[in-house]
């Protein structure tokens, strides 16, 4: 199961204005401004959704999804549809289960996966192009029906699935966009895992800087899954980073190295307790400072147990 970041918001079945909802990897996150400076010609609706929680491997929620030209000539559009879980673990593909089916449209394609640590899917005409849009004629309306279900998959720690569609015109300036809030299962989970980054703030050649990693389960239940943290840096402004940091695992009474940026830490076993806690004692060594560099650099050092997540992070002085 890859984990995501966090990609909706939204309680029930809420309009977005003219803006699309931002979804795992699409294109249109990035011109939010731009999408809600004209008013779309389209009209996103979602029929009525059966009353109660999604219920991992159980029934789906069965609804329309319905997009209505209000203009007078015919318009071309492009539909996304995607979203993430609320909590601290992540859903793909194989936690969900969608099934679109055209009512009163045209032959549908449908792809659906994971994306970016969510849920990312687009709908195009069958026999059209990849991704392509479909042309609702003037004053016409398209409709599909939605099944979405969670699978027995689902992570009992996250409790909700958030899920949005979108349709723009075919030139992606103008949104109509639609969010589902759905609680999954009836445990009382959907807590975060804790993370803290403690230590010293200036290393140098020879002269290393420890480090804490602390992660406490507070989900509200076992994490059942194996967790793989990490550490990385980056540089707290534009440019790069004129030396190369190592990182070392204390373990078993020895410095262990376990490389460089990116460098995994000792996997989290699954069936980890809610309310338990695990932390990592780790040291970061320059392991090489390129001639002519400047005196110092700050990064920002970071560990995670996973990339979409937030991260506990360390502002780090790197001189010389």
């Amino acid at each position: 199961m890859s984990v995501r970041r966090k990609v909706l918001a939204g309680a029930a079945v809420v309009a977005a204005a003219s803006a699309a909802v931002a979804l795992p990897g699409a294109a249109q996150a990035a011109q939010p401004q731009q999408a809600a400076a004209a008013k779309s010609p389209l009209v996103l609706t979602l029929g009525r959704i059966q009353s109660g929680p999604l219920m991992p491997g159980g029934r789906a929620k069965v609804f329309d999804f319905s997009v209505t030209n209000t203009s007078g000539k015919a318009v071309p559009f492009i539909t996304e549809l995607g979203g993430g879980a609320h909590g601290a673990l992540g859903i793909d593909g194989s936690d969900v289960k969608l099934n679109v089916t055209p009512v009163h449209a045209p032959a549908t394609t449908v792809e659906f996966g994971g994306e970016d640590g969510g849920l990312l899917g687009f709908l195009y005409p069958k026999h059209g192009q990849v991704n392509g849009p479909f042309t609702v004629p003037a004053h016409a309306t398209y409709t599909w029906k939605v099944s979405l279900a969670a699978t027995k998959a689902w992570p009992v720690n996250d409790d909700r699935l958030d899920f949005g569609f979108n349709v723009g015109t075919d030139n992606s300036r103008q949104w109509a966009s639609r969010e589902l809030n759905l609680k999954v299962g009836t445990a009382r989970t959907g807590g975060p895992i804790v993370q803290s980054l403690t230590g010293g703030s200036v290393v140098a050649p020879g002269k290393p800087l420890v480090l804490r990693y602390t992660l406490t389960n507070r989900t509200g239940a076992a994490v059942t899954e194996k967790l793989q943290p990490w550490v990385m840096e980056q540089l707290t402004a534009p440019g790069q980073l004129d030396a190369t940091l190592a990182y070392d695992l204390w373990q078993n009474g020895r410095w262990v190295p376990v490389g460089t940026d990116g460098a995994g830490l000792p996997v989290l076993p699954a069936h980890w307790a809610n309310g338990a806690t695990v932390s990592y004692t780790f040291r970061v060594r320059v392991a090489h400072w390129d001639a002519g560099a400047p005196a110092s650099q700050k990064v920002i050092v970071s560990a995670a147990y996973d990339p979409f997540v937030a991260s506990a992070d360390r502002i780090v002085t790197v001189t010389h």
